[in-house]
């Protein structure tokens, strides 16, 4: 065994100028895409919610455009201040709603969807009433770049926090199972082509008290206002077709597309499991594919793809990088949270070398019950790495931040266990490179994200995907499962 530490990875902003902070990044040199043809420069929001709702929701978009205070801490690099939103401040890029782009459910309405019985009801429901607001804005002559969904608390107890009562070990597919409203609402949602980003109301009024259902005295805990304003802007920027940061890579590394793969079950009580692929390249888009019907393994009980299915995704995959890039990938990494069994590999070496493409990583990866300890009251840094044999390794991706002077989770971090199945480049390099892969989470500013980019997504689109027919059409871009 063999301990290291891996440097924090940089990002890229605009300029080609890096920083490992993605706030510091965004203030000091601009999102990736500034001065470029594709960054947005105006934003259109458009709001659905309560009278209540709409109001606190237009409000904090103005407050975004002046900024807000950095929290008192003594990580002040933790709890940075938001500067702002006018057009020479971060994003370099108005965000701007006005009446015609806002619909107001009425109180009589929120009464009739909180009075439904049953959490599966009222779920479907509030999901058709959303959609029929969502599909006013986007027929309208000026649509909405992006609509934020400004859900009021009778809503949010009825539907988000009454899954809580589920039971943990029970199949949420199963009859009387309840319904994730964020993923029916998203599914349903896509087919106007407008990204929607839900909204509570602690966003701009942290006085709110939203109990949670499965523990009667818990609350949502709330972040500063600041680090709202970061994540939420953040991910709407990206919404709207913007790109804040990238991947920094050097010039002369291979052209890389980085494929995550997940299982999710259906929701239409046949208990069909499928695969779900997401798509990456070091500038951070990612391109959602649907893959084929999970097959039993005869290695273990875990779900798998067949040797065609395998070749499939792949294949398809390859296929939208060259439409995207103008060429195919010199590298391809898979990431996967299960083993890859024999058929999964002989269907994606068969994409592979159909392409001639010479270099693949196939890793494996899950959290591990082994952690590691040190000395004092911190856990191990971010990036710590310790080898256990040429192609196994554990890798903290929560811990410690120098950059932040503290550990900035709540919970004992636990490592990832990364088992290579084929390896194409050095175990450091791959370590190194999912380090990077968790910070390319536009829903979270801090970097301390557990997971890489792709393993997270693919499971998001997951959740997404179930509530979408096999014979429906999927949106393309990550944006719209996010």
């Amino acid at each position: 065994m063999r301990l290291s530490h891996l440097a924090e990875p940089e990002l890229e902003f605009a300029g080609g100028l890096r920083h490992t902070d993605i706030r510091f990044g965004v203030m000091d040199y601009g999102p990736f895409d500034l001065n470029t043809q594709s960054a947005p420069n105006r934003i259109k929001l458009g709001i659905i919610g309560s009278a209540e709702t709409l109001e606190g929701t237009a409000k904090w978009v103005q407050s975004c455009s002046e900024g807000f205070e950095a929290k008192p801490s003594r990580q002040p690099n933790l709890f940075p201040a938001f500067p702002g939103l006018r057009n020479d401040e971060t994003f370099h890029c108005d965000f701007f709603t006005s009446s015609e782009l806002q619909r107001s459910l009425p109180s009589k309405e929120i009464g009739r969807l909180a009075a439904i019985p049953g959490q599966r009801e009222v779920t479907r429901a509030v999901v058709e009433s959303m959609v029929e607001e969502i599909s006013v804005l986007a027929e309208q002559t000026v649509k909405p770049d992006v609509i934020l969904i400004a859900l009021p608390v009778e809503i949010i107890e009825r539907t988000v926090n009454a899954r809580e009562t589920l039971d943990e070990d029970k199949d949420e597919t199963e009859a009387g199972g309840d319904l994730d409203f964020r993923g029916m609402l998203k599914a349903a949602a896509m087919q106007f082509r407008i990204p929607i980003q839900l909204i509570w109301p602690t966003t701009y009024d942290p006085s709110y008290r939203i109990s949670r259902k499965l523990k009667e005295s818990s609350q949502r805990r709330t972040q500063d206002a600041a680090t709202i304003a970061w994540n939420l802007v953040t991910a709407i920027y990206y919404k709207a077709g913007g790109l804040p940061w990238r991947l920094a890579r050097d010039a002369r590394e291979r052209r890389t597309s980085f494929v995550g793969l997940s299982f999710y079950r259906s929701i239409d009580g046949e208990y069909v499991h499928t695969s779900t692929a997401q798509m990456f390249d070091e500038r951070g888009e990612g391109l959602i594919l649907r893959g084929g019907r999970m097959v039993e393994s005869e290695e273990d009980r875990s779900p798998h793809l067949s040797a065609e299915d395998a070749y499939t995704l792949l294949r398809d995959s390859l296929k939208v990088f060259r439409k995207q890039h103008d060429h195919y990938p010199a590298r391809v990494v898979l990431h996967k949270t299960s083993k890859f069994d024999r058929n999964e590999l002989d269907g994606f070496h068969k994409a592979i070398d159909e392409r001639d493409i010479d270099y693949a990583d196939f890793i494996w990866i899950r959290k591990s019950m082994t952690r590691l300890y040190r000395l004092g009251v911190y856990p191990p840094l971010r990036g710590s790495l310790l080898r256990i044999d040429k192609d196994q390794a554990l890798l903290y991706t929560k811990g410690s931040v120098e950059f932040f002077r503290t550990y900035p989770g709540m919970y004992i971090p636990r490592p990832l266990l990364l088992r290579c199945q084929v390896l194409g480049q050095p175990l450091q390099h791959i370590a190194h490179e999912t380090l990077a892969l968790t910070k390319m989470n536009w829903n979270n500013t801090q970097f301390d994200n557990g997971l890489p980019i792709t393993i997270a997504a693919a499971r998001q689109v997951g959740e997404v995907l179930k509530y979408v027919g096999e014979d429906q059409e999927i949106a393309p871009r990550y944006s719209f499962y996010m």
